[in-house]
């Protein structure tokens, strides 16, 4: 066999082993920025969603451990805090354009803005405007972000936005995408630590 017809046949058959190889044993030609890219879309859309999980938040020498469970509908959110503020609880109910925090006595007070109200209300600084994206996994979309890195899967693993450290620690499945389980946020004296059990869809 000639030295051309040789290549050519060595080609012929690399060629024909690639087209056989089952698609999820190819691997992909994705960049982590360009997988980013497709998984932000994806997220952006994201709007009707429940998580129940834990959360410790720290500030100064104080510090509360809750439950939580969180739900968001097409831009109106219920947000409950189990145990912490004196045992009781504090539940927030809002939208873009209001926010009502309601006590574990039925106490009630409203404000355009959240973290207005809770710094007011409980003398915590909780950046909940923020955490609505953060917990999807995105930057928060009303603000620049100074820095962002990413996993081989194209998921945020560190973000800086806001003065505001966040990292995430794990991802779980959910559906068809991958989402937050385990982040943990801080800034100076405060900081926040979340655990995510479970994560559904609202039918």
């Amino acid at each position: 066999m000639i030295p051309e017809t040789r290549i050519l046949f060595v080609a012929l058959i690399s060629l024909l082993v690639t087209a056989c190889t089952p698609v999820w044993q190819q691997r992909p030609d994705s960049s982590p920025e360009s997988l980013w890219d497709a998984r932000y879309q994806d997220l952006v859309q994201l709007d009707r969603w429940e998580i129940k999980g834990r959360t410790v938040i720290t500030q100064g020498k104080e510090a509360w451990n809750a439950g939580l469970y969180w739900q968001e509908d097409r831009g109106t959110y219920q947000i409950r805090l189990l145990g912490p503020f004196a045992q009781g609880g504090v539940t927030l109910n809002g939208n873009e354009k209001q926010v009502t925090l309601t006590m574990a006595d039925g106490k009630k007070s409203s404000s355009p803005s959240p973290e207005a109200l809770i710094a007011e209300t409980l003398g915590v600084h909780l950046p909940v405007s923020a955490l609505r994206d953060w917990v999807r996994g995105i930057p928060y979309q009303s603000t620049n972000f100074k820095s962002i890195e990413y996993d081989n899967e194209g998921r945020i693993t560190h973000l800086i936005q806001q003065g505001w450290d966040i990292k995430f620690l794990r991802y779980i499945p959910f559906e068809n995408y991958s989402m937050p389980a385990k982040i943990f946020i801080k800034h100076n004296e405060f900081s926040l630590r979340l655990v995510i059990s479970d994560w559904e869809l609202i039918q």
